[in-house]
């Protein structure tokens, strides 16, 4: 899957830069209005393509640069791999601190009167 988002997002391949010319266009067609992978794209100003799927799938990418990111949560939630995937754009730059601030308070904090108790703690090691 992030090799296919690495190619997608490369714009070498003819059929595939259609496609994400495409997925950038109409990104509400993508994932749906309110929905995390519209928000990425339009906040990415044609920039970041992000497509998430099923038991916790979640894959990126940035036009012109040719690296694809592929997030598999195990338990498929889709709070954490939104997590992970705005760390992950955070430390590649892809998005303004501003755009990552105003999507993580939309897709990481709680709705109003849900009450969470937190155990344990969710951590980035980039392998320093």
């Amino acid at each position: 899957m992030a090799l296919l988002f690495a190619h997608l997002g490369a714009g070498e391949q003819p059929e595939l830069e259609r496609l994400s010319r495409a997925m950038l266009a109409h990104p509400d067609l993508v994932a749906g209005e309110g929905r995390f992978d519209t928000a990425v794209m339009r906040s990415g100003h044609g920039q970041v393509l992000s497509k998430g799927g099923a038991e916790g799938i979640q894959c990126l990418s940035r036009v012109g640069e040719g690296l694809g990111l592929a997030i598999k949560v195990e338990d498929g939630a889709s709070r954490a791999k939104h997590a992970v995937a705005l760390q992950l754009m955070r430390q590649l730059e892809w998005l303004t601190p501003l755009t990552l601030e105003e999507l993580s308070q939309r897709f990481l904090e709680p709705s109003p009167g849900v009450k969470l108790e937190v155990s344990g703690e969710l951590r980035f090691d980039n392998g320093r």
